[in-house]
C-alpha cells in the first residue's frame, strides 16, 4: 500500500480494533496514533489486549507467557499491555527484523504523547523485545498506573 509523502499508508482491520478496545486508553491511543503515522515502515496487527483468565493459561501452556493468572499486565481490564506484530506479505510476521523496524516508531510516538503532555508523570512503556530472559517482540506494556486516574478523554481523541 503506497500513500503520497507525510500521509498514513495504513489503518487497523476490525479484529485489532476490537482487540485494542480492550486495552488502556494509554495503549489505544498510542497505537491509534502510531498506525496514521507516515513513518511506519510495515502495518501492523493488534494480536492481543485484554487476556482473560484461560487464553493466559493457554498462552502459558503453550510457552507464550511466563506469568500465570492473574499476574500479566494483559490480565488487567483495561489491559495494560498490548500484542502488536508486524503484518507482512498478508500474514503475522515473526521475523525480529521487522520488530526492530517498528519499535523506533512506537517509542517515537510515545515520545511525542509525553511532550504533549498526554503521558502522567511517572508511567513508562517498555517493549518485551528489549528483555534479555524472554524477549517478545510484540509485547508493549505500561507500567507506573497503580495510583493514577485514566487520562482525559482529549489523550484519546490522539490529535497531533
Amino acid at each position: 500500500m503506497t500513500a503520497p509523502a507525510g500521509e498514513a499508508k495504513y489503518q487497523w482491520g476490525a479484529r485489532s480494533l476490537s482487540r485494542l478496545q480492550t486495552c488502556h486508553p494509554l495503549l489505544i491511543t498510542l497505537m491509534e496514533r502510531v498506525i496514521r503515522r507516515a513513518d511506519l515502515p510495515l502495518d501492523l496487527s493488534v494480536l492481543c489486549g485484554h487476556r482473560p483468565r484461560e487464553e493466559q493459561d493457554a498462552a502459558v501452556a503453550r510457552g507464550a507467557s511466563r506469568l500465570r493468572w492473574p499476574k500479566s499486565k494483559h490480565n488487567r481490564t483495561p489491559s495494560l499491555a498490548v500484542d502488536v506484530a508486524p503484518f507482512v506479505g498478508g500474514s503475522v510476521s515473526w521475523a525480529w527484523p521487522h520488530y526492530h523496524a517498528v519499535a523506533p516508531v512506537i517509542r517515537a510516538e510515545w515520545a511525542a504523547m509525553q511532550a504533549e503532555g498526554l503521558v502522567p508523570a511517572g508511567v513508562t512503556l517498555t517493549w518485551g523485545g528489549d528483555w534479555q530472559a524472554f524477549a517478545d517482540g510484540p509485547h508493549w506494556e505500561l507500567s507506573g498506573l497503580d495510583d493514577v486516574p485514566p487520562p482525559l478523554a482529549a489523550a484519546r481523541a490522539g490529535a497531533r
